[in-house]
């Protein structure tokens, strides 16, 4: 833990005048939960801090889901969670910085098996023990909303700060808009430069009040997934100071686009040769095996890469969002892209995912593919824009039922499906125990 006590003096020295540290424990939803600590109980870190096991398995309002097993029945025990090296920095609140922390078992010796953080961390080991290096890239998307509610709790779109009008017109990519939204932007670009984010800067996209967070690639792909629960909760800060509120939901508005998180994927050896292209530039088997894996998995992924009920609303047509189990090159219906690229960039876009994924559980099912490639040959990799594709699951109970049946547990654990199951499961009995406003309206007097 030298390292580590070498950073905390280093980070005292570069931002005196922080007084606090949040440290932020990630749930199975990626919330992040922790405990604010003064800066000078820093250095004890390196022992170690007591995290009762169950937080893995928090919901969505953040309560234990006993189902899953990880509560009551085991008398809440603790494990102990350490530094995770690197994510110790400032926020955007003056005197308070923040820290990943990460969870060990209870002796604080060995990784805890159902932190997904650490599954894939896993994952990692054994790619790179046969040569193979990922290379990621994320693109996150979010909503700029009014702090206030709609008549009936809905929420409203933006009220642009220049024009001073509530947001409404869909303008893709539109530059004058990022202009209206200058001093969020500056503010946003500023500190994600100080907390050393791999951001390649945001953009404004399909709807109103709508961005987009681009990442550049990187080969250390667990930073990447940590820079997503970094950049959120940056996101949400910067959007309160100036009079916002911000939504990563995966369908916040029934008329607008979704927010969605894409991610890139590319592999290399350790010489940086990328494995997807052969020498003369032509794609390799390995990439048509990885695309058949992926393309075979994607209908059983959908349970882990769509978390919530409101995130199979995204899946409406026309809105660009992948209905079914197919690839493409250079063509943004697809569920597999692959972009314009020559030999050394090579890669495929993973375009299912929403804004509300949780970025290791995501990573983990891409880099599931890259393991499950050594069972397909390229002659299974189906050709683009197959009509046989198969059509992806767009509800959550049979999308939690295909998970529970796939092959996926031979690369993610069985003990963790097991664990998100419960937990999604839960949230989903809850959910459909409400009785919603359309429900009365519709049938109070009709049924």
């Amino acid at each position: 833990m030298e390292a580590y006590l070498q950073e905390v003096q280093n980070f005292k020295q570069n931002w005196p005048s922080i007084e606090f540290v949040d440290l932020i424990f990630t749930d199975i939803n990626a919330a992040p939960r922790g405990k604010r600590i003064p800066i000078n109980a820093l250095d004890k870190l390196n022992k170690g801090v007591a995290l009762p096991l169950s937080t893995i398995s928090l919901d969505t309002k953040g309560n234990v889901v006993e189902s899953a097993g990880l509560g009551e029945d085991l008398g809440e025990p603790d494990n102990l969670c350490f530094p995770i090296s690197g994510t110790l920095m400032p926020t955007a609140k003056e005197q308070v910085g923040q820290l990943l922390i990460s969870m060990m078992d209870e002796k604080g010796e060995r990784p805890n098996p159902l932190f997904i953080r650490n599954i894939v961390s896993s994952m990692l080991e054994t790619l790179a023990s046969k040569n193979q290096f990922p290379c990621i890239a994320l693109e996150l998307e979010f909503y700029l909303i009014d702090k206030v509610r709609g008549e009936h709790g809905e929420p409203l779109t933006a009220i642009n700060p220049t024009k001073k009008t509530r947001e409404k017109d869909t303008e893709v990519y539109d530059l004058d808009g990022l202009d209206d939204y200058a001093d969020f932007l500056s503010d946003l670009n500023r500190i994600a430069f100080e907390q050393g984010l791999n951001t390649s800067g945001a953009l404004s996209e399909s709807a109103p009040g709508q961005f987009e967070l681009n990442f550049n690639h990187s080969k250390d792909v667990l930073r990447a997934c940590d820079e997503i629960i970094i950049a959120k909760r940056l996101i949400r800060q910067i959007a309160h100071q100036h009079g916002f509120d911000a939504t990563f939901m995966a369908k916040p508005f029934a008329d607008q686009a979704g927010n969605g998180m894409h991610i890139h994927l590319s592999l290399v050896d350790s010489e940086d040769n990328n494995l997807f292209s052969q020498q003369d530039g032509q794609a390799s088997s390995l990439f048509y095996q990885t695309m058949a894996a992926m393309l075979s998995q994607t209908s059983q992924a959908m349970g882990l890469i769509c978390p919530n009920v409101n995130s199979y609303r995204r899946f409406t047509p026309g809105a660009y969002v992948p209905t079914k189990a197919n690839w493409g090159e250079n063509h943004r219906g697809v569920a597999l892209r692959v972009p314009i690229s020559d030999k050394n960039n090579r890669r495929i876009e993973h375009r299912i995912a929403g804004a509300d994924v949780n970025p290791y559980i995501l990573a983990a099912v891409v880099l599931s593919a890259v393991l499950a490639s050594d069972n397909y040959t390229k002659e299974q990799c189906p050709p683009p824009l197959s009509d046989n594709a198969v059509t992806l699951p767009l509800r959550m109970p049979e999308a939690l039922d295909r998970l529970e049946r796939s092959e996926l547990n031979q690369y993610i654990s069985r003990e963790f499906i097991d664990l998100y199951l419960a937990c999604k499961r839960s949230e989903l009995a809850e959910f459909e125990r409400a009785i919603t406003p359309m429900e009365i309206d519709w049938m109070l007097h009709s049924a």
